[in-house]
């Protein structure tokens, strides 16, 4: 049994000292004994212990705190009238002024402002100020209230009508039962029947507290029926709530018994990707599956799932042979540019809802790479991921391999009839790439069947309900095709709801070099810096699917292909991009002031009249070269491009030059 000390500073009052550690016994009488101890009392070197200290006057609190051991556990005992005392009330006749007498001030001013809070306003309360009694101003009051106090009320003789000792609040119930981790069944019914006999302003409170117990117990019974351990932790991986399988997992009483970090590294629980290798708790082997529970932006908790290993290894292998898995995750994903990690970090976020989403972008960008990795990184990961290519089947066969059909149902049909996807993705991902190929035809059956989450196979009548998450992709403007009518409104926002857009590969030149990296492996260190431009200069409207392409042919040829290089503008620089970059730089470092720079428009004006022709694009990517490499700052307006003196050291190492810029260009 847990121990709870009330703290007192003298024994004055016994009665209302009695009277509320009844009312804590009553709410916890089974599971705390409760003791009160007076400051007047207590030896000065006295070191109180205790599960819990209440203090019931907030002007002791400082004394209070040289004889606890820890300060930490101590609440403050708020009290309110019993809900009995509102009918006595509500008898005094309106625009009385009614004296409140209690045992010293700032009780009777807390009692008056408990009244007045829960809209008791047709009299007047005056609190009683024992100070003030001589003074005579009371003696023209002729009622007076008091909580058990009428033995204080001031002469002349008055009306007194005794309200009864104020209770504990249920705040200070409800603290306690925080602090001491006892949220069980017997204290919650002893709070809500608490909460009918006490007049407090936190109606919110309590009927927040009544729905919150609700919906926990319905969870309760739901999760406790699941074969698989659930444990809500908080953001520091603190147990919230463990299900009845997850504290026979860990072998624990309660779930303040598990401590998570003894079975689980921190580079584990920290990990943003799901990781394969099983989790050893107490000798048995579990997969384990994290989800963060976010506040907008912010993870506030994570839900973890420990399920039979062997189970889940099984099922693993059984949708990898039959190709109904997902093969790619975030961290597959390589990238360098800003732009790409905004899409995945939206992606992140994307993946932990269960709506539909529609990946825009063209054709080569990625789209089902970042689809796989969205579904592998949702609550669906365990379930099949099926794709399938709309633009490649005509509607009949499209028909019939998403919704399946019945044996019979048109010529050539199986015997027995067959499953669609819709029903073989079942907890699981459909992703449909080329959504925008789909015929106005069966855009209609489509809709019904994302709005309904329902199918009826072909030849088939029977209504067959679907669980999925829909993913769908195409290369096309889609709103565009609304409005040329092409493509129906309804179904588009129906697709629409989760949007995702990719940007093409010369809109993320800094993804080159990475990607260069990852196809070409070894053979990357024998590309030069000329090349490297050439490549930064082309538009790749191929994207990444070309890049890759490109990557493949300069393994079997040592060399990149020559249209690379064919369509390179004219003013692309030819010797590589130092030769530029550091006349250019020479400009900037003879035009940075410390209040201004130079502009893109006056280089290209001052590089002309040296016979140097350069585009406005070409001088960007330099210009955003230069600045990655830290050798200038770009601001806007009048600040332009500045010259750092990471820039000037550069440029101190190179022997001055007696030859012509034109030359060198």
């Amino acid at each position: 049994m847990k121990q709870a000390i009330i703290l007192y500073r003298n024994e004055e009052n016994i009665e209302a000292i009695n009277f509320i550690q009844k009312n804590f016994e009553e709410i916890f009488g089974q599971y705390i004994s409760f003791s009160n101890y007076y400051l007047t009392r207590l030896d000065p070197h006295t070191i109180l212990k205790a599960d819990a200290f209440l203090v019931r006057d907030e002007s002791i609190l400082q004394e209070a705190k040289a004889f606890v051991d820890d300060f930490s556990k101590m609440i403050k005992i708020n009290r309110s009238p019993a809900r009995e005392s509102l009918k006595q009330i509500s008898s005094i006749p309106a625009g009385s002024n009614v004296l409140l007498v209690n045992d010293c001030y700032e009780s009777a001013l807390n009692t008056v402002y408990s009244f007045y809070e829960i809209g008791v306003s047709h009299i007047n309360f005056i609190p009683y100020d024992s100070t003030l009694a001589r003074t005579g101003i009371y003696d023209q009051l002729e009622i007076a209230v008091t909580p058990s106090e009428p033995h204080l009320v001031p002469p002349p003789p008055k009306t007194v009508i005794d309200i009864g000792y104020r209770r504990v609040s249920f705040d200070t119930m409800f603290k306690l039962m925080q602090l001491l981790d006892l949220d069980v069944g017997i204290v919650n019914r002893n709070l809500q029947r608490h909460i009918h006999s006490v007049v407090e302003s936190n109606e919110g409170f309590h009927a927040n507290y009544v729905y919150g117990y609700l919906k926990s117990e319905m969870l309760s019974n739901v999760v406790n029926s699941s074969e698989n351990g659930m444990l809500l932790t908080d953001s520091f991986f603190r147990p919230v709530y463990a299900n009845r399988q997850a504290l026979k997992i860990f072998q624990a009483v309660n779930k303040n018994h598990i401590q998570i970090t003894d079975y689980l590294p921190p580079e584990r629980l920290r990990a943003q990707e799901q990781v394969e290798e099983p989790v050893m708790i107490n000798g048995d082997a579990y997969g384990l599956e994290k989800n963060a529970i976010r506040l907008m932006d912010d993870v506030v908790g994570y839900c973890m799932i420990f399920q039979d290993y062997g189970k889940t290894r099984a099922q693993s292998l059984l949708m990898k042979r039959t190709g109904f898995a997902a093969k790619y995750q975030f961290k597959d994903i390589v990238c360098e540019s800003r732009e790409m990690a905004q899409v995945i970090d939206t992606a992140r976020q994307i993946a932990e809802a269960d709506d539909t989403i529609l990946i825009s972008g063209e054709s080569g960008t990625g789209k089902e790479l970042l689809a796989q990795s969205i579904h592998n990184a949702s609550r669906r990961r365990k379930g099949p991921f099926i794709a399938i290519n709309c633009a490649a089947l005509p509607d009949a066969l499209l028909e019939s391999e998403l919704f399946g059909y019945e044996p019979g149902s048109f010529t050539g049909a199986s015997s027995h009839g067959k499953k669609g996807l819709f029903e073989l993705a079942m907890h699981g991902t459909l992703f449909l790439d080329e959504i925008g190929e789909i015929s106005p035809k069966f855009q209609a059956s489509f809709l019904r069947a994302i709005q309904e989450r329902q199918i009826i196979r072909v030849g088939g009548k029977e209504l067959i309900d679907i669980d999925v998450r829909f993913i769908t992709v195409t290369n096309q403007d889609l709103r565009q095709k609304v409005k040329d009518g092409t493509f129906r409104s309804d179904l588009f926002f129906r697709l629409n709801v989760l949007p995702l857009t990719i940007p093409p590969l010369r809109r993320r030149k800094a993804d080159i070099p990475a990607l260069l990296k990852y196809f070409l492996r070894e053979d990357y260190r024998n590309v030069t810096q000329a090349e490297l431009a050439f490549l930064d200069q082309y538009s790749w409207p191929g994207n990444v699917r070309e890049l890759e392409n490109v990557c493949t042919f300069y393994k079997t040829m040592h060399r990149f292909p020559e249209y690379l290089f064919a369509d390179t503008p004219e003013e692309a620089p030819r010797r590589g991009p130092d030769d530029g970059s550091r006349e250019i730089l020479k400009l900037i470092q003879e035009n940075t002031c410390p209040a201004h720079g130079i502009g893109r428009a006056n280089l290209i004006y001052q590089l002309k009249s040296r016979n140097c022709l350069l585009s406005d694009r070409s001088l960007r990517q330099i210009l955003e070269d230069l600045r990655r490499k830290g050798l200038i700052t770009v601001k806007p307006g009048r600040c332009g491009a500045q010259i750092t003196e990471q820039g000037s050291a550069y440029l101190r190492t190179f022997p001055p030059e007696s030859e012509s810029t034109e030359n060198r260009w």
